[in-house]
């Protein structure tokens, strides 16, 4: 039973950790493997994933609840 609850942790951890991103230019991302990191380092990230999709850097806002 423990296991059972370790898992289902695990999973809604890792979809919640998950999130979309739409770049500059229209694309969009699934962003994932970011629970841990700081809201800047996940901006930072975004902003690469835009540099690479659209070839310009821009400004990141994330919008948490």
């Amino acid at each position: 039973m423990k296991k059972l609850f370790i898992v289902g942790a695990v999973a809604i951890g890792t979809i919640a950790s998950a999130f979309p991103f739409r770049t500059s230019c229209g694309k969009v991302y699934n962003i994932t493997g970011t629970s841990g990191m700081s809201l800047s380092a996940i901006a930072e990230f975004c902003n690469d994933v835009n540099f690479i999709a659209c070839g310009e850097n821009t400004n990141v806002i994330l919008y948490t609840h």
